[in-house]
């Protein structure tokens, strides 16, 4: 019985979109006939579905995602980085030139392009990476609305630290640059790869080196723990998100110096310290700019 109502309302109904090719497959089939693609070297089967993409071969998340971030910093002076910040009272020894908060780093530079921070996403960045931000939200239907993409410049040093709580997992997806990088996650060190994904319990102490020549590049996404039930997960989310509003509305109503800024201003005043992407260092067969020899 389920079945049929479902037949009858989302495929027999030709103003159904929700069904659109299921319903020209089906139609095909009952006159007998099979969907003419025209594509070379790909089977002809009545089996085939009407109007789905087709490549031979599909490109990786790492492919597509480092493609568009190559292409947006090859379009414009600068990308959406920003340097990251915690607030002052973390450590008064990193404090920067600007005043603003402090580094997380005792040498180098460490960047960051924000698509989704505490609840808020950034939308000119998502903007400029539409296909970056379609596969998160395709992959990670459970995301903590934590996204971004992390850059570190050769001779960089990520000072230890701890993430806020045990209740996500960070997953990273490392993109370029990974040759003589290092991170440390509670007594673990690790030496990721680009193009090989792996998730790490952000709550555990950890740190980075890198020594490499390129700028590190890694695709960050952290999601809620997978223990957490459907229903715990949309009750502490309820949670954080009223406190993250009250912290913001807080924000907003009280004037604040620079060494008294919340983590809220810190990272809005940040989003303009960058002017340019010259501290970005690509190999030159990396780099969309740099014409073929």
């Amino acid at each position: 019985a389920g079945a049929k109502k479902f037949i009858q309302e989302k495929i027999c109904k030709g103003n159904n979109e929700e069904c659109l090719r299921a319903r020209q497959w089906l139609l095909l089939r009952m006159n007998g006939r099979i969907w003419e693609h025209g594509i070379p070297l790909m089977c002809r089967s009545a089996e085939n579905v009407p109007g789905l993409r087709s490549l031979p071969v599909w490109p990786t998340w790492h492919e597509r995602i480092l493609s568009e971030l190559m292409a947006v910093r090859a379009a414009s002076e600068r990308s959406g980085f920003q340097p990251y910040r915690d607030p002052a009272g973390s450590s008064s020894a990193r404090k920067p030139a600007d005043g603003l908060g402090v580094e997380g780093v005792d040498r180098g530079m460490w960047n960051v392009l924000y698509l989704f921070l505490n609840h808020k996403r950034f939308e000119d960045n998502c903007a400029r990476f539409p296909s970056t931000v379609a596969a998160i939200q395709e992959a990670f239907p459970r995301h903590y609305s934590h996204a971004f993409v992390s850059a570190l410049t050769p001779g960089s040093h990520i000072v230890k630290h701890h993430g806020p709580s045990n209740r996500m997992l960070r997953v990273w997806l490392p993109l370029c640059g990974f040759e003589g990088f290092r991170l440390r996650v509670g007594d673990q060190i690790l030496e990721p790869k680009a193009g090989h994904a792996f998730v790490w319990d952000h709550s555990y102490e950890h740190e980075a080196w890198h020594e490499g020549t390129e700028t590190r590049l890694v695709l960050i996404v952290d999601i809620w723990h997978p223990d957490l039930r459907d229903a715990e997960v949309k009750f502490l989310g309820t949670l954080q998100s009223c406190r993250l509003r009250a912290g913001k509305t807080l924000a907003e109503m009280e004037e604040r110096s620079l060494e008294e800024a919340t983590y809220f201003e810190i990272v809005e005043k940040a989003r303009s310290l960058l002017t340019d992407d010259d501290w970005w260092v690509v190999k030159a067969q990396r780099d969309p700019t740099i014409p073929p020899t």
